[in-house]
């Protein structure tokens, strides 16, 4: 939030300083002492709230005086960057408001009373602060929806930031190659909780990049335990009917963007991606499979599905097979991050990267889930920093 504070008096602009940092503590705030200096970057800089004192400098080392109606001129002139920004006037000199309360008002200028004996400004100056705030804005948004999916980038040695609730969502900041984004993590499992989460976050943070991090089964022949598998094409394999033949599936789709697809194929080809994102993984004793000699993830751009329970069951693992032959890996909500995103308005970019913990089968485990947890985050990192 940017505030141009026009001021001649230090104390009385700590003051204020105080009150505006204690309702928005990352204003980036410009204080100028002088009318002259104030017109200079009025004009070449756009402000989110703009306060000033009625009666200052025209210029350093002059007495000060009424300036109302300059104030007024610059600040609501129609070439000025400025002229709809909005603006507060803040003074204890009452007959220079008084006087000019008409040009104010009708110029859309608020007017509260500063006395330094009481705080009655104090609530109307953090009012107008609120109101001003501008829409918080993320470039990318990284969905999880489990806290140990969200926690695989603070143990990958990602620095995240506290975990905090805006919208009623439960997000931790998050920046890769000086773009903001931030970590989004859904109440609860499943296709329902995580389409509400992503369609909020996508409505409220308008990003231009939302995907996906965590953890899925994979398909025996298809992906192995570890490998890292991004849908090219998601659907749903519980949406049909039950009938008296049994399950009777109706698949609904999504396909990525072909311009994403793109470069995603670019990126994960190059081997020297996989040695950066596995870099650093240390497995224990227990997380490394019977099968598996030493951890060399694969990265598998392929079909996958997603449905809202969770898959143990051999029966309904041959249903999920045969919807489509090619399919690699299943899980609970990378088809509802891709729906949301397709129907948004703002048509973010989107993918998912899921790292396979198991099979499907009746066996499930959670001793894979940490070190997966760490790749998928990682690999997802390494995605958004090489350009998506």
């Amino acid at each position: 939030m940017k505030i141009l504070i026009l001021e001649d008096q230090e104390e009385k602009y700590r003051q204020i300083e105080e009150q505006v940092k204690g309702e928005a503590s990352d204003a980036d705030i410009t204080w100028v002492k002088n009318f002259q200096t104030f017109h200079r970057v009025l004009e070449r800089e756009k402000f989110d709230l703009i306060i000033a004192d009625l009666v200052a400098p025209q210029f350093d080392g002059i007495e000060e005086r009424d300036l109302t109606l300059q104030i007024i001129d610059a600040a609501r002139d129609h070439d000025c960057i400025n002229c709809r920004s909005p603006m507060l006037a803040l003074t204890q000199f009452l007959q220079a408001a008084d006087e000019s309360y008409k040009d104010l008002n009708s110029k859309d200028i608020a007017v509260v009373t500063f006395e330094p004996a009481n705080q009655l400004w104090v609530e109307p100056l953090r009012e107008k602060v609120r109101a001003c705030k501008p829409p918080l804005r993320f470039d990318f948004l990284i969905i999880c929806a489990l806290p140990k999916e969200a926690n695989g980038f603070q143990e990958a040695g990602y620095e995240l930031g506290p975990l905090t609730g805006v919208f009623g969502l439960e997000i931790r900041g998050l920046e890769i190659n000086g773009r903001k984004g931030a970590i989004v993590i859904a109440p609860r499992m499943g296709l329902v909780s995580c389409a509400i989460t992503t369609a909020k976050a996508i409505d409220y943070f308008k990003p231009d990049l939302v995907c996906m991090s965590g953890i899925c089964a994979g398909i025996e022949g298809k992906a192995d335990i570890y490998d890292v598998v991004i849908p090219e094409i998601c659907h749903q394999h519980d949406s049909g009917k039950w009938g008296k033949n049994g399950f009777e599936p109706e698949l609904y789709s999504v396909q990525i963007l072909p311009e994403v697809r793109l470069k995603l194929n670019e990126i994960i080809q190059s081997q020297e991606f996989i040695e950066t994102a596995t870099e650093g993984i240390k497995l224990g004793r227990s997380e490394l499979p019977d099968s598996m000699e030493h951890f060399a993830p694969k990265v598998l751009l392929a079909p996958t599905s997603s449905g809202s329970s969770v898959v143990a069951d051999k029966n309904f693992l041959t249903s999920i097979k045969e919807q489509h032959r090619k399919i690699t890996a299943f899980e609970m909500e990378a088809f509802a991050v891709y729906e949301a995103a397709r129907l948004s308005s703002s048509h973010p970019k989107f993918f998912s990267a899921k790292a396979v913990v198991d099979d499907g089968g009746p066996h499930k485990g959670d001793q894979y889930h940490r070190a997966a947890c760490v790749l998928s985050a990682k690999i997802v990192y390494e995605l958004i920093r090489r350009g998506l």
